[in-house]
């Protein structure tokens, strides 16, 4: 099996396009008053996502390590040189088209929400076309900052959330190699949740979930996934039994 094969878990790219589909309609449904259950609420599709996120940088880490040990910085390098190159070109395009369509798209977004009757749109998240925002788009600063954290015509939040994690990953996966998985995830944990509640203290509130400590308990539960997973191969026994990944299993392909 070539590397580029033994890279990809197939199963998990049909649950990356329900989560896609489910964050599409969620939004639709949002845009047109209409109430499903379940599938009205985008933000646990998000979620879906974030955990699969957290689950395939630990995957794709245990394929690289052996090559690219992460005890040498020019690995962290590298690593936050693919994320970047892999989100940045793209969300630049759309976020330009985005500002520049930003008055056409909240006079549309004032036709909804008056004919829906809902409260109306804050201006500036269509309109503030400033250097500062601009300029922490460009950085992938604004999740840090509740008042660019959700400041564009995109629903960019979850970008800046996903380019916190990519910075503090190699550090966090370097923990793991000291304490183990599970007293590494009990401090992440642990400081993510004292932030957050220093942040209830301070009356700090992000419109989206865009901070990192918010949701990083939801990262975790996929890293962990992926390190449960990574421990499981390490046994002589078999342990692929999902149908999708059946080929995997050395001992279903000696059965043909």
């Amino acid at each position: 099996m070539t590397e580029a094969r033994s890279s990809r878990i197939e199963c998990l790219d049909g649950l990356r396009a329900l989560a896609a589909i489910w964050v599409l309609v969620g939004h639709c449904l949002l845009l047109t008053g209409w109430q499903i259950p379940i599938l009205g609420e985008p933000d646990l599709g998000v979620d879906l996502f974030i955990m699969l996120s957290g689950f395939l940088m630990v995957f794709h880490y245990q394929l690289r390590q052996d090559k690219e040990p992460w005890q040498r910085p020019e690995t962290w390098l590298k690593f936050w040189t693919r994320r970047y190159f892999r989100i940045a070109p793209l969300f630049y395009v759309m976020l330009f088209v985005a500002l520049a369509l930003g008055p056409y798209l909240y006079g549309s977004r004032m036709v909804i929400d008056e004919f829906l009757l809902r409260s109306p749109q804050a201006p500036e998240r269509y309109l503030d076309r400033g250097l500062k925002n601009i300029g922490a788009h460009l950085l992938f600063l604004f999740g840090l900052v509740p008042n660019f954290a959700y400041r564009t015509p995109l629903p960019d939040w979850s970008l800046g959330l996903e380019m916190q994690f990519y910075a503090l990953f190699p550090a966090i996966m370097l923990l793991v190699r000291r304490l183990d998985w599970l007293w590494a995830a009990m401090l992440v944990a642990a400081i993510g949740s004292a932030m957050v509640f220093l942040m209830g203290q301070l009356s700090v509130h992000f419109p989206m979930p865009s901070f990192l400590p918010l949701k990083m308990q939801i990262f975790l539960c996929g890293m962990l996934l992926a390190g449960v997973v990574h421990q499981r191969q390490k046994r002589p026994s078999c342990i692929w039994h999902w149908p999708c990944c059946w080929r995997r299993c050395p001992s279903a392909a000696a059965m043909g």
